[in-house]
């Protein structure tokens, strides 16, 4: 009992002075707001070491037993070494901390390049999601969403003035209003799902 409200208790608590200091912030108690961002920074740091070692043990065990997708596999434990090799490398040689050559070289010619072409499939996806929701159901809705989604993936090409500026338009306006709504509608999730817990109106996953 104890060990589960706790930490549900401290996780609800900190989330609503989080969401108050946001909502309504107070000049005397931003060095709070401070303090609870680096501790979650910190948290987050742990948390990235446990999924990278969860990382490892799950593909070393596909290594080791899967008849298909060996390779795919073994390149992730391979790259993910490799990249903890270089950064650890880098960081002890270089006194003054911050990242060396090879790592920036990691940066610009492996993630960079890699997370443009998802992005680019993503936006592929889309497309075909709104044609499919066409053939399914010609709506309004429909027709916006292929609509926004073609002029969005349209305005990232250069050279084409006026979709440009729309598709800017598009992302620093209600794209961003929605990206808001989403993170608040999760924030107060989060926050009564807690509740329910202290409450005990649900259980949590670890009781069962």
């Amino acid at each position: 009992m104890f060990k589960r409200i706790l930490p549900t208790v401290v996780a609800v608590s900190t989330g609503i002075i989080m969401l108050l200091l946001t909502l309504l912030p107070v000049p005397g108690l931003n060095p709070v707001r401070t303090l609870l961002l680096q501790w979650a920074m910190l948290l987050g740091a742990f948390a990235f070491i446990l999924a990278y070692f969860q990382l490892l043990r799950v593909h070393l065990a596909r290594v080791r037993s899967a008849k298909r997708d060996k390779f795919t596999s073994l390149l992730v434990v391979v790259s993910a070494l490799i990249g903890l090799g270089v950064v650890l490398t880098e960081g002890i040689l270089k006194k003054g901390g911050g990242s060396g050559t090879a790592s920036q070289w990691l940066l610009t010619n492996l993630l960079v390049p890699g997370e443009s072409t998802l992005l680019a499939l993503t936006a592929i996806t889309l497309i075909l999601a709104g044609m499919r929701i066409l053939r399914a159901r010609r709506t309004v809705g429909s027709v916006i969403f292929l609509l926004v989604a073609l002029l969005v993936l349209l305005g990232t090409m250069p050279y084409l003035g006026i979709l440009g500026e729309a598709a800017a338009w598009v992302q620093n306006v209600p794209a961003l209003a929605g990206m808001r709504g989403l993170l608040l509608g999760v924030s107060l999730g989060i926050l009564l799902t807690g509740l329910r817990v202290i409450f005990m109106v649900t259980r949590p996953h670890s009781d069962e």
